[in-house]
């Protein structure tokens, strides 16, 4: 496995690569993550990695991928899961990925909103996306950040996307199984590392300013 390809291997191995990453952008939401680590490793693939992606084909030939989008009605919303993991790749990078969805609003129930917010709802995956973090990340925690961060400014930029289309302001609504993220956006701390100091300081002034109407901890 830690047999360098040969040029005509790697040929075929970034080949087959840009055949996938049409796949991935578009409908093969679950090979995400793997593509990801192949494409990592594009510039000096091994015969490791060969074996890792045509894996990849055989997954996506096994297994049909299909995205519905349901008919939504009322106020609309775009509801942003991003997750990270803190050095968990075989190279000790830390990988982020988000999944951002068109949705109607929360179900009410006899007693009105659920105050929890995790309320069940109808909506669509219109992003998603896994990819390595390519700045240094001292912790699960900044590498979160990191990720969350990126999430908002997707949605933000499909916000008036979708502003110029219906002539809708759809609201902004943020959920993370970080519970640090959720309340240090109330709190006036701030760590030592600058670049972490900025992003929560970020954070901060968009929770604080309505811009996202709702940011939640989920349990995962």
């Amino acid at each position: 496995d830690e047999t360098p390809c040969t040029p005509s291997q790697h040929t075929e191995f970034r080949s087959l690569l840009g055949s996938l990453n049409w796949l991935q952008s578009r409908t093969q939401f679950a090979i995400c993550y793997s593509f990801s680590r192949a494409a990592s490793a594009s510039a000096a693939p091994k015969i490791g990695d060969i074996k890792a992606l045509n894996k990849i084909v055989r997954t996506v030939r096994a297994r049909p991928q299909r995205l519905m989008f349901h008919p939504l009605k009322g106020n609309l919303r775009l509801v942003g899961y991003p997750d990270a993991s803190y050095r968990n790749n075989s190279d000790s990078s830390s990988q982020r990925g988000q999944v951002i969805f068109l949705a109607e609003q929360k179900k009410t129930t006899s007693k009105g909103q659920n105050p929890q917010g995790n309320g069940d709802a109808h909506g669509s995956l219109i992003e998603y996306e896994s990819t390595k973090i390519r700045r240094t990340t001292l912790s699960t925690t900044v590498a979160e950040l990191h990720s969350f961060m990126k999430c908002y400014g997707t949605c933000l930029f499909l916000k008036g996307l979708g502003k110029d289309i219906s002539g809708q302001t759809a609201e902004l609504h943020m959920r993370t199984d970080v519970h640090n993220l959720v309340t240090t956006a109330r709190t006036t701390h701030l760590p030592e590392q600058k670049e972490t100091t900025h992003m929560i300081q970020i954070l901060r002034r968009e929770s604080c300013s309505g811009n996202i109407s709702d940011l939640s901890h989920v349990r995962t």
